[in-house]
């Protein structure tokens, strides 16, 4: 493969991701706050429940 076939295929790429992105960006963006909502939520249950595993019985030690 040559160097031009690379940097053809390269544009192809870029041009395509970015076609992607502007045709579902709104979709993309909306999965992204639901997930990260979720991955929020699970660590602050997650910390939460450390720290008082942690901190919060300390006569039985």
């Amino acid at each position: 493969m040559t160097a031009k076939t690379k940097w053809i295929l390269a544009a192809i790429a870029i041009v395509s991701g970015v076609l992607l992105g502007v045709t579902f960006g709104k979709t993309i963006w909306n999965w992204l706050e639901n997930t990260m909502v979720d991955i929020l939520i699970y660590l602050i249950v997650f910390g939460g429940g450390w720290f008082l595993g942690r901190y919060g019985n300390k006569n039985s030690k």
